[in-house]
């Protein structure tokens, strides 16, 4: 379907990969060149413009934006400052790792906010695993700070990996696998049901992965993490999943209202307070539910619906005129995956003004994740590229190794 209007998107990268599949793509389940749409070729099927570039400057006044130069691996000039100018400018900048500022965090730890995250996280895996199957270490140690979604994932994918790899090294025992996920809280999951975060403490546990919940780190090092209650986690490797902040460009940018957090401050509109033409989505922007009087939860769900609404808004062509309904937001509940075994959710339902939401686990709970996922593809290349591309992951499987070694 092509652009009712004159579109740009501007990225510094060159495709798109699924927020949500990066852990995949960070234990080697998953390769970065079958998980991206090019957006070049994604641009000339849909009939929009893509630029490639990172956002340096924003003019409110003229209505432009500045592009920064962009070089190549050689670090040669491939493309020029440039400036575009806009009639409305959507801001979807995403999000950047809160450290919170604990020290040696930037220093010692990974994080999983891009492609280019994922794949050092990779790269270090594959490492200490062939060190281990060399007997050049004894063990390998990793950590995950943050129990939430992104870290449970993630654990829970890596325990697969690690199962897997052991079928191409056998030499490699399950005791020389350590893996720990640390959580502040008090509980997995803590912004889910307490079922689904016994179900996910229960799975987790029966593969033998450490759960500390409790734990504050206060600073990390080259030998691992540092706990406020004087307790040392050794650890070869840490991810650092323990939330997400606005991006750090933001604050660069003059002229736009920021919250504490670093995000865009935008109305009901989802355009940004006191800025009109200029609107945001997803992790940069802090819309507040007026049911709740707090801010959405920063989620593809989230982010999915407000791009629906910010799509159909400005097809009108009259963002700012009158009798345009707000923006609201109807939690369908959650699924995380537990890696290939399965996932566990909460599917929320509705009967007039009431809902009830409904525990989903194992194997169900897989499929509804696996879905949603789909559901994704369809979503930005239509039904018959979105199949084509199941079917060529399907028959991948049947000729290529569970892990992707390179």
């Amino acid at each position: 379907m092509r652009a009712l209007f004159p579109l740009v998107l501007v990225d510094q990268e060159l495709g798109h990969v699924w927020k949500p599949r990066l852990h995949e793509i960070a234990t080697a389940v998953h390769d970065v060149v079958s998980a991206e749409t090019s957006f070049l070729s994604h641009s000339l099927a849909h009939g929009y413009h893509f630029e490639l570039g990172k956002l340096e400057a924003l003019d409110l006044a003229g209505s432009s934006i500045t592009l920064a130069p962009v070089s190549g691996p050689d670090g040669k000039p491939v493309l020029p400052r440039r400036e575009i100018s806009y009639g409305r400018l959507v801001l979807a900048l995403g999000s950047d790792a809160n450290d919170f500022g604990t020290p040696g965090v930037r220093e010692h730890c990974h994080f999983l906010n891009s492609t280019a995250d994922a794949e050092r996280i990779r790269q270090r895996l594959l490492a200490l695993l062939m060190r281990v199957a060399r007997g050049v270490q004894d063990d390998v140690s990793i950590a995950i700070v943050g129990g939430g979604a992104t870290g449970i994932e993630l654990a829970a994918e890596i325990y697969h990996s690690l199962d897997s790899v052991r079928t191409l090294e056998p030499q490699i025992r399950p005791e020389q696998m350590n893996l720990t996920v640390l959580e502040a809280g008090q509980r997995v999951l803590g912004a889910s049901p307490p079922e689904q975060s016994e179900y996910a403490t229960g799975t987790l546990l029966a593969r033998g992965i450490r759960l500390m919940t409790g734990s504050r780190v206060r600073r990390a090092d080259a030998a691992g993490l540092h706990l406020d209650d004087g307790q040392t986690v050794a650890a070869d490797l840490v991810v650092w999943a323990a939330g997400v902040r606005g991006p750090a460009l933001l604050s660069s940018l003059l002229g736009l209202p920021l919250s504490s957090t670093g995000r865009v401050l935008v109305d009901g509109h989802l355009q940004c307070v006191h800025c009109p033409g200029v609107f945001a989505l997803g992790d940069c922007a802090q819309w507040t539910d007026p049911r709740t009087g707090q801010p959405a939860p920063y989620t593809a769900q989230v982010a999915s619906a407000q791009a629906r609404y910010l799509a159909a808004l400005l097809a009108r062509g009259n963002p700012g005129g009158p009798n345009i309904p707000p923006f609201r937001f109807a939690s369908k509940g959650s699924v995380v995956s537990l890696g290939e075994d399965g996932a566990v959710g909460n599917l929320t339902t509705r009967f007039g003004q009431d809902s009830k939401g409904a525990l989903i686990q194992g194997l169900s709970a897989k499929w509804v994740y696996g879905l949603l996922l789909r559901r994704h593809e369809v979503a930005v290349h239509g039904w018959g590229r979105a199949a084509a591309r199941l079917l060529v992951e399907k028959l991948q499987r049947t000729y290529q190794p569970r892990i992707k070694l390179h």
